[in-house]
C-alpha cells in the first residue's frame, strides 16, 4: 500500500556569518549560491597558482634549451649540484626552482621534438593563466561558471518533478476525491431521495419485466426519476418558490430496493414546504444569457431567470420565485431560451408560445401571467 501523503522534516541549518542559523528557503538558496561562488573563486585561484608555477618552470627550461651548450658546459664544470644550481641562477638570471628543474631535466628533453613540446606547453599555459586572471577579475564570469556547473549537475542528475510548485494551487475540493459517474436519482411523494449507480441496472428486451427502482411504504409513490452525475448540483424548487442546493454525491447511495433518506435531513427546508421540481446542473454557464430556468405556478404565472443567478449555494436556500399566498410553484425546467412554453389546466385548457416572448427577470420577481384562468381552474402542467 502506498500512502497518499508523506511528511518529512528538513532542518534548514547553515553556517551564516560564522555561526549556525536556521534559514528560510530564500535565504538558504542565497547562502548556497554564496558558498558555490566562494568554492569556484578558491578553485580558480588554486588553478592559477598551479599554472603560474608550471609556466615559471617551463620558462626556465626554455632558457636552458636556448643556451644548451653553455648550460651543459656550466654543469660539467661544477663540482656538485649546489654549485651548478648557483651558477645557473647567476649566469641566466634564473630562480632556484628553475635552476633545480634544469638540473632534474632528463637528457631526452634535449631533442628537438621535446623542445617543441616545452614551447607548446608554455604557450598553452600562458593562455590558461590569462583566462584564469580574467575570471578572477570579473564577477560576471565567476557567476557564469557557478551557473554553468549547476546546469551540468541538473543535466546529469535532474528528472521531471513528480509534484508541481505553483503560486496558488487552490483548494482541494471534495469533488476531486469523488469518482464521476452517472447516478439514477429517485424521489418519492413523501420526500425520500436516493441515488443508485446506473450500472446497477441492466438492459432488458421490450417484453422484459424490469426491476424495482425504489421501495416505498403504503400510500407513497415515486414522483421524480432522472439521471445526474455525482459531480452535479441538484436544484430543489419548493412549492413556496424557494430553491435549495444538494450535491449528488451527498445523496445516500442505496441499491435499487432501498428507500433512501428524507430530503428534510439533507437540506434545511421550511416546515410544510413540498418539492415542486428537481433540476440537475453539471456546470454553470460562463456568461449570462446562455441558459435559463423557467418556472410555472398553479395560478398561471410564469417566469424566466438566468441560470447563473442560482450558482451560489446557500445552506438555507434562496427565493427563486415570488409567490403569493394563494399560489404555488408546480414546475421548473432548464432551457436555452429558444424553446416553447406549454401550459395545461385542470379543465383542459392549454396554451403554447415562444419562450423568447418572456423576458428574463431577477430572482425576487413574481413573473408574468402565462394563461388566463377561470375561477376554479388551475395549471397542472
Amino acid at each position: 500500500q502506498t500512502p497518499l501523503q508523506t511528511t518529512f522534516g528538513v532542518i534548514m541549518l547553515a553556517i551564516a556569518g560564522g555561526r549556525p542559523r536556521v534559514l528560510p528557503l530564500l535565504d538558504m538558496v542565497e547562502q548556497f549560491v554564496a558558498f558555490r561562488h566562494g568554492v569556484v573563486r578558491r578553485r580558480t585561484e588554486f588553478e592559477l597558482r598551479k599554472a603560474e608555477a608550471r609556466a615559471h618552470i617551463l620558462e626556465g627550461l626554455k632558457i636552458a634549451l636556448d643556451h644548451l651548450d653553455a648550460v651543459i658546459t656550466l654543469i660539467r664544470g661544477a663540482r656538485n649540484p649546489a654549485e651548478a644550481r648557483t651558477g645557473l641562477m647567476a649566469r641566466f638570471e634564473l630562480s632556484q626552482i628553475q635552476a633545480q628543474a634544469i638540473l632534474d631535466m632528463q637528457l631526452q628533453r634535449l631533442t628537438g621534438l621535446e623542445r617543441q613540446k616545452v614551447l607548446d606547453e608554455l604557450a598553452e599555459l600562458l593562455l590558461v593563466v590569462e583566462r584564469l586572471r580574467e575570471i578572477l577579475g570579473s564577477e560576471g564570469l565567476l557567476m557564469g561558471i557557478v551557473v554553468e556547473e549547476l546546469r551540468a549537475v541538473q543535466a546529469k542528475y535532474g528528472d521531471e518533478r513528480c509534484t508541481e510548485i505553483v503560486d496558488d494551487p487552490g483548494e482541494l475540493r471534495i469533488e476531486d476525491l469523488i469518482v464521476e459517474e452517472d447516478m439514477a436519482i429517485t424521489v418519492s411523494n413523501t420526500g425520500y431521495i436516493k441515488r443508485t449507480a446506473i450500472t446497477e441496472y441492466r438492459n432488458q428486451r421490450r417484453g422484459g419485466k424490469g426491476r424495482i427502482g425504489m421501495r416505498t411504504r403504503d400510500e407513497d409513490f415515486l414522483t421524480h426519476l432522472f439521471v445526474a452525475s455525482t459531480h452535479s448540483y441538484i436544484l430543489i424548487f419548493s412549492d413556496r418558490g424557494r430553491v435549495y442546493w444538494l450535491k449528488v454525491y451527498t445523496i445516500p447511495d442505496v441499491g435499487p430496493s432501498g428507500r433512501g433518506k428524507s430530503i428534510a435531513n439533507l437540506v434545511s427546508m421550511e416546515s410544510g414546504e413540498k418539492i415542486a421540481a428537481l433540476l440537475a446542473v453539471r456546470e454553470w454557464p460562463a456568461e449570462d444569457g446562455e441558459r435559463y430556468i423557467v418556472t410555472g405556478t398553479r395560478r398561471g404565472i410564469i417566469k424566466k431567470t438566468d441560470l447563473r443567478a442560482f450558482r451560489n449555494p446557500r445552506q438555507g436556500g434562496i427565493i427563486a420565485v415570488g409567490v403569493s399566498k394563494d399560489d404555488a410553484v408546480i414546475a421548473a425546467e432548464i432551457t436555452d431560451g429558444q424553446g416553447q412554453v406549454f401550459l395545461g389546466t385542470r379543465e383542459g385548457k392549454a396554451i403554447r408560445f415562444e419562450e423568447q416572448n418572456v423576458r428574463p427577470m431577477g430572482r425576487i420577481a413574481r413573473g408574468v401571467r402565462g394563461i388566463n384562468l377561470r375561477d376554479q381552474d388551475e395549471v397542472v402542467a
